[in-house]
């Protein structure tokens, strides 16, 4: 037997408060085939012939449901009906050919049964079957660039109306092989919430395990020597009488280190911290600020050592499909952690505090600027009219895709 299936030329998918409905228009099978039969007429007669079938104006339509195993998504196939509008059949052969033809109904409504069954049959054996394994085989830990990956479990079935699907799906964004422990938000608000295109609530929890991992992977550092003009007087470990450096405060500096320079190695003691409030968010960060002889690559012991406490209020931004922030006012506590060189008296902690207060206002916005991903498809970008609202414990997006 020969078939040729010409898929249907009209397709439409809706939403109703039972899950997805598919429908599909205009299909058409054609089939070529043999037949075989025996019969009696006062002795027994076998006989065989041709058979020609045209099924037209298929409309098939399928119902489906989402539904959450293993943490991953699955389809659920629902009812399912396929009806052919237009059916002719042609039967040829046979040393009795109006003696077949007599059978035609019988024929015919057998062949549109088999349509029916075997569409159906298809559709969830084959199918949803082999898309429902495709969805199993997809991996929990998604690279989503620079060594960052997601880790996402689909938790409960969505829910389905006839104007969107509502899921709910927990993600983290996570460096390397990293976990993390989210915390359990009890209620997500929708206050004053026109849903745009998407809707996605992020706890707190999502960026503290981010930065949590960029301070385990030791990604946050960046050293201040004599190659920045601004502070290179001031790294020196000799100077004048009427100049200041960081040798006039420790003798041991100019006396065992003349004439050299000290390398400030800036990196996080402590992983940063995010906390969100009613329309607010404040991010703590505590770095540890190293001194070396310059240059430090050939000077491997750490002569002393400060730790920058810093508080600073962010207003959260969307850039580039990231979760940003942009920073607008920080407080700053400078203290001692350890020191090879004599004690650290409080004046030269005033005067360092006040020479670095920018740097670590840098430090912070380099940890803002990394941001948490937004893992989308790379022809869409989120749309520059998508609202940000924070609450307690975690922050609200209301977001337009835009499609390039």
């Amino acid at each position: 037997m020969v078939v040729v299936f010409h898929a249907g030329e009209r397709f439409d998918f809706s939403l109703n408060d039972d899950g997805i409905f598919w429908s599909s228009e205009q299909g058409a099978v054609k089939l070529n085939g043999k037949w075989d039969a025996e019969y009696t007429v006062l002795v027994p007669v076998r006989s065989s012939g041709w058979m020609n079938i045209l099924a037209a104006d298929i409309c098939m339509n399928v119902s489906a449901k989402i539904i959450a195993l293993d943490d991953r998504p699955q389809i659920s196939l629902g009812d399912c009906a396929a009806d052919v509008g237009n059916f002719d059949i042609e039967i040829g052969g046979g040393v009795l050919p109006w003696l077949i033809n007599l059978f035609r109904p019988e024929v015919s409504r057998a062949v549109k049964s088999a349509i029916h069954e075997q569409a159906c049959n298809t559709a969830q054996s084959i199918l949803l079957t082999n898309f429902n394994n495709f969805l199993l085989t997809l991996p929990l830990h998604l690279p989503i660039g620079q060594n960052f990956f997601i880790d996402y479990a689909v938790e409960e079935n969505p829910n389905f109306t006839s104007k969107y699907v509502e899921a709910q799906a927990a993600a983290e964004v996570v460096y390397d092989a990293q976990k993390c422990h989210p915390e359990k938000i009890e209620e997500w608000s929708e206050a004053d919430l026109v849903p745009k295109m998407t809707v996605v609530w992020m706890s707190e929890s999502v960026p503290n395990c981010l930065l949590k991992s960029a301070h385990e992977g030791k990604l946050v550092h960046f050293t201040v020597g004599k190659d920045i003009p601004s502070v290179a007087s001031y790294l020196r470990t000799s100077c004048s009488l009427i100049s200041i450096c960081v040798g006039r405060f420790f003798k041991k500096l100019r006396t065992e280190y003349p004439d050299q320079y000290i390398d400030l190695y800036f990196h996080t003691y402590e992983a940063p911290f995010v906390h969100m409030q009613n329309d607010s968010i404040r991010i703590s960060s505590t770095f540890a600020i190293d001194f070396y002889i310059n240059p430090m690559k050939e000077h491997s012991k750490s002569l002393a050592r400060l730790v920058l406490s810093s508080s600073s209020s962010i207003i959260p931004e969307i850039i580039e499909n990231r979760f940003t922030g942009n920073l607008t006012e920080t407080q700053n506590e400078i203290r001692e952690d350890f020191s090879d060189i004599g004690e650290i008296p409080q004046t030269f902690l005033n005067l360092f505090e006040k020479v670095f207060t920018m740097t670590s206002r840098v430090m912070v916005e380099s940890v803002l600027h990394k941001g948490v991903p937004i893992p989308i498809f790379d022809n869409v970008t989120i749309s520059g009219a998508s609202e940000i609202r924070t609450f307690e414990k975690y922050v609200r997006l209301n977001a337009d895709f835009e499609f390039d």
